[in-house]
């Protein structure tokens, strides 16, 4: 295997295989259900807002579909653009029941209980007392994650260069002033 540029991007390949003229680049289209709210195009955004209007209540989802711009001729178009919409992270939910089903609390408040808990945890195998510092450093990098308290990965730094053009007149004046403060410092030391 080789490696070889193909119009700036490196490009692996075997020994005796020809390089590619040219490289497509796929990008995946994000799916309305990893998409946040606001990122919605304004039809499937309008369609959750009529369904919230209408009660939420999965009889009327072809209604809801139709009054954002969906096909009315096609019900089942409708139905499968509503399904996609509503599909928006299903998993979130579930989590968020079984752990006030199991422990009568969020799931986010058990979270913080327990990451709290992990900043005073006691080493399991140490004799006496000992702090687990390992479990504390992983509840603090965890704390962090979560409020973003990280500095930016990338930091920008820009080094720009510049050319100074002295003329004659110039490199004169800077002698003068070079001269005079000579001489300023010699009556200062007396």
């Amino acid at each position: 295997m080789k490696e070889i540029l193909v119009n700036g991007i490196p490009v692996l390949i075997k020994e005796r295989e020809k390089p590619p003229r040219t490289i497509r680049i796929r990008v995946k289209a994000k799916k309305y259900k990893d998409m946040p709210l606001r990122a919605l195009p304004p039809r499937p955004k309008q369609a959750l807002k009529n369904y919230v209007d209408l009660g939420c209540d999965p009889t009327k989802k072809r209604e809801a579909a139709e009054a954002a711009g969906y096909s009315p001729d096609n019900d089942r178009s409708a139905i499968r653009a509503m399904n996609r919409v509503l599909e928006r992270r299903p998993i979130i939910k579930k989590i968020e029941e079984k752990c006030i089903e199991k422990h009568q609390i969020g799931a986010d408040e058990k979270v913080a209980e327990i990451l709290v808990e992990q900043l005073d945890a006691i080493h399991p195998l140490a004799k006496g007392d000992m702090t687990d510092n390992l479990a504390v450093l992983s509840a603090a990098k965890e704390i962090n994650k979560i409020r973003d308290n990280y500095p930016a990965k990338k930091i920008d730094i820009r080094e720009m260069g510049f050319h100074l053009v002295f003329t004659p007149s110039d490199i004169e004046a800077g002698k003068q002033f070079k001269k005079i403060t000579e001489e300023d410092e010699a009556t200062q030391n007396i």
